[in-house]
């Protein structure tokens, strides 16, 4: 993984607003548990009420946390007003989510002034559930 350098010295501080603000999945539960630049990491825990099936995370939030940390991870190599948006995204699933949590990780592939390349892995009990590979749009209002 490269090393990347923040345009904005209050990165963290904007990403962590950001979850707070636009995140589907931190309205289940999920917290921000890392970010460095280019990096971001958003655990979840399963709560019963989220499950697709017995004890199993619904596909529809392992996909909503994964581009909610990819967005993140592009966003903390932003400018400060800058905008971050999904344009495309694959998305595999894997293997059946377990456990009572699945932690998101991604990072910024390659980053660009307008579009921006991440890739986010899903685990759940240390195993790869799902990858996601996005590519996400950076706007300067």
């Amino acid at each position: 993984m490269p090393s990347f350098q923040p345009r904005d010295p209050d990165y963290a501080d904007r990403v962590a607003a950001a979850f707070l603000d636009e995140s589907i999945a931190a309205s289940h539960g999920s917290e921000l548990a890392s970010v460095s630049p280019g990096e971001v990491e958003i655990t979840l825990s399963i709560l019963d009420n989220d499950t697709g099936g017995p004890g199993l995370l619904h596909r529809s939030l392992v996909a909503s946390i994964l581009d909610d940390a990819c967005m993140l991870a592009a966003l903390s190599l932003t400018s400060a007003g800058d905008v971050v948006s999904t344009a495309e995204y694959k998305l595999n699933f894997l293997a059946p989510t377990k456990g009572t949590e699945v932690v998101a990780r991604a990072e910024v592939v390659r980053p660009g002034r307008s579009i921006t390349v991440c890739r986010a892995d899903a685990l759940s009990e240390g195993e790869l559930v799902a990858r996601m590979l996005a590519t996400l749009a950076v706007s300067h209002p």
